[in-house]
């Protein structure tokens, strides 16, 4: 077989097991947000917690077929835009309560913090601080890396806890010791990284289940239609003037 077709096999066999072992937590993600939903004043936060992992928050922001209310918060410091080496600001202690502080959160709102590791300080005190505002935390996080990884290693909070030791729901996307999936001969290496290939399956089957879950209590939530077709811009203009006031990176 040769590599790209290892690659294949590697991600879809982990897709499967998250479709299939995540199911019953996926559901109960779906269920907290789809009851906070229910009013349309409320948001669905989310919080990509590292360099890689901030594509989270992008991945299901202002998408089509993604609901208007969701609200990613954006931190800079951990953006590759800024220098990737830069990015092991998420590795600080003391930050998160800082980064969230302007964000207006109402207590029951869900936030859904996803960190393809799950143990570094920004991760574990963003789960922290969203749990002192009341709200319900959504994990998303690789299981094996956070119970491979030392509780010494300079990569973790001081208090050596994982994203899952706090969430009220977690998510395991499956995403293997050290990301990458293939050993090509020759190569110093592993190549071959699939973290967000399944962090992004997992997140848009949450929305997927919020959103029938909402349809079953009665509600018709407000969806993003492409721009890119037409009927896109007029479709989605009936909701913007309201969720632009609410959502802070709109």
């Amino acid at each position: 077989m040769d590599n790209l077709s290892k690659y294949y096999k590697a991600a879809t066999e982990h897709l499967e097991m998250v479709f299939k072992e995540e199911r019953a937590n996926i559901d109960k993600a779906a269920e907290m947000i789809s009851e906070s939903l229910k009013d349309e004043d409320n948001l669905l936060h989310i919080f990509g917690t590292g360099g890689h992992s901030i594509m989270a928050a992008e991945e299901v922001f202002c998408r089509a077929g993604g609901l208007f209310q969701i609200n990613p918060i954006f931190f800079c410091g951990v953006s590759q835009i800024n220098g990737g080496l830069k990015t092991q600001i998420e590795r600080v202690p003391g930050i998160a309560s800082y980064i969230m502080k302007p964000y207006d959160f109402h207590k029951n709102e869900v936030i859904i913090i996803s960190s393809q590791a799950g143990i570094n300080s920004l991760t574990i005190e963003a789960a922290q601080e969203s749990k002192k505002k009341g709200l319900y935390v959504v994990a998303i996080e690789g299981r094996d890396i956070c119970d491979k990884v030392p509780k010494d290693c300079v990569a973790r909070h001081p208090s050596g806890k994982s994203l899952h030791d706090i969430a009220d729901v977690t998510i395991d996307a499956k995403v293997p010791y050290g990301d990458a999936v293939l050993d090509i001969k020759g190569a110093m290496n592993r190549t071959g990284a699939i973290s967000n290939i399944l962090v992004f399956f997992a997140l848009n089957m949450i929305i997927i289940r919020t959103i029938e879950k909402l349809t079953e209590k009665g509600y018709n939530p407000p969806i993003w239609k492409s721009a890119n077709i037409p009927g896109g811009d007029e479709s989605n203009s009936k909701f913007i003037n309201k969720y632009v006031k609410l959502v802070k990176a709109m």
